[in-house]
C-alpha cells in the first residue's frame, strides 16, 4: 500500500488486524508503527522476527523515503528529520492515534526525532539496538569488538563502509566477513537469513554516513521525551553497543532497559521468545492500551 506524504510515495504494509472479536464486542488492539534501520535498508529484514507480534498488535511496517519500495526524492531530502516528518504525516493520513513506534538501529534515530519534533504522535517508543549519538561513549562493560570477534582486517572493512564506501566490492566483502558478526556468537547464521530480505539504497546510506552522521546527537533532548519507552539491546551488539542504550534509558524519564544476553544487533530474531515477552509486557502496561489485552492475555506468542 502507498500514501503520498510531502510529495513522496511512501510504501507501507500491515500485519495483524486493528479490531478483534472479544465476546460480544470488537476490541481495538495496540498499533505498532515499525521503522527499519540503515539508513539504507527497508522493512524486509524485520518481518520474520516481528511478525509474531501481530498475534496481539497491529503492525504497520514502513519503507522510509528513498528506501525499499518508497519513492526516490533527491537524496539531500533523505534526512532523519524529514523521515520523522513523513512518519507523522503517514500516521495522520491513516488516522493512527498514539501508536507505539518501534525503531531498530537507524530506525531508532528516526523514532527519536519523531518523539522530539512531533510529541503528540507516539503513545510509546520501543528503541531496539539504537543510540542517541554516534559519537564514542564510555563503557565500563563493553561488548567484544568486531576486531576481537573476527579480525583487524574485518574491522577495517567495516570502518571503511561506515565511512561512506558502499561500492559493490566493499558490500560483497561486508556480506561475507562483517555481516555474520552482527549477531551474537551463537546466532551468526541469522544475518545471512535476514539481510537478503531487504534491498539496500546505497545513495541514502552514503549520504547519511558520509555527511549527516557526525552531527547526529540527540542526547540533550532525551529529557523532553514524555512517553513510556522500552529500550532493548543485545549484549554482543558492537554496531549500536549497549552503552548507547544505557544512555537512552537514563536520559528518557519513563524508560525501561532490557538487555538480551545472547544477542547482537537482532534480538527479535536471535532470542525471539524473550523478545516477544518483553515487548508484550511493555505494550500491555502502556496506559494507551490498558483495555487492549486480548491476544496478550491469551498467551499469544508465548508472552504470558
Amino acid at each position: 500500500m502507498r500514501m503520498i506524504v510531502d510529495g513522496v510515495s511512501l510504501y507501507f504494509d500491515v500485519e495483524g488486524a486493528q479490531l478483534a472479536v472479544d465476546g460480544a464486542r470488537l476490541a481495538e488492539r495496540p498499533t505498532v508503527v515499525v521503522l527499519h534501520g540503515g539508513p539504507g535498508f527497508d522493512q524486509g529484514y524485520l518481518r520474520p522476527g516481528l511478525g509474531a507480534l501481530s498475534a496481539y498488535a497491529q503492525l504497520i511496517f514502513i519503507d522510509l523515503r528513498g528506501q525499499g519500495r518508497s519513492g526516490r526524492p533527491p537524496v539531500e531530502t533523505c534526512t532523519l528529520e524529514r523521515m520523522a516528518d513523513d512518519v507523522a504525516g503517514l500516521c495522520d493520513g491513516l488516522g493512527i492515534a498514539r501508536p507505539v513506534v518501534f525503531g531498530h538501529s537507524g530506525g531508532g534515530f528516526v523514532a527519536l526525532h519523531l518523539a522530539l519534533r512531533h510529541p503528540g504522535v507516539a503513545g510509546g517508543l520501543i528503541l531496539c539496538d539504537t543510540t542517541a549519538t554516534l559519537r564514542p561513549l564510555t563503557d565500563d562493560d563493553p561488548p567484544p569488538s568486531l576486531a576481537e570477534r573476527t579480525s583487524p582486517e574485518t574491522a577495517a572493512l567495516a570502518a571503511r563502509m561506515f565511512g561512506g564506501d558502499f561500492s559493490a566490492g566493499t558490500m560483497r566483502a561486508f556480506a561475507e566477513h562483517v555481516a555474520p558478526a552482527y549477531a551474537g556468537p551463537g546466532h551468526m547464521d541469522v544475518p545471512g537469513r535476514l539481510f537478503p530480505l531487504s534491498s539496500f539504497a546505497g545513495e541514502v546510506a552514503q549520504h547519511f554516513f558520509g555527511t549527516l552522521a557526525p552531527d547526529y546527537d540527540l542526547r540533550p533532548g532525551l529529557a523532553r521525551i514524555g512517553v513510556p519507552t522500552l529500550v532493548v539491546v543485545g549484549r554482543y551488539d558492537w554496531v549500536c553497543p549497549p552503552a548507547g542504550s544505557r544512555v537512552l534509558a537514563a536520559g528518557i524519564p519513563d524508560a525501561e532497559l532490557v538487555e538480551f544476553a545472547e544477542s547482537g544487533h537482532f534480538p527479535f530474531t536471535e532470542e525471539p521468545a524473550a523478545f516477544r515477552a518483553a515487548v508484550g509486557r511493555f505494550l500491555m502496561s502502556n496506559p494507551a492500551f490498558a483495555g487492549a489485552r486480548l491476544g496478550y492475555a491469551a498467551g499469544a506468542g508465548g508472552c504470558e
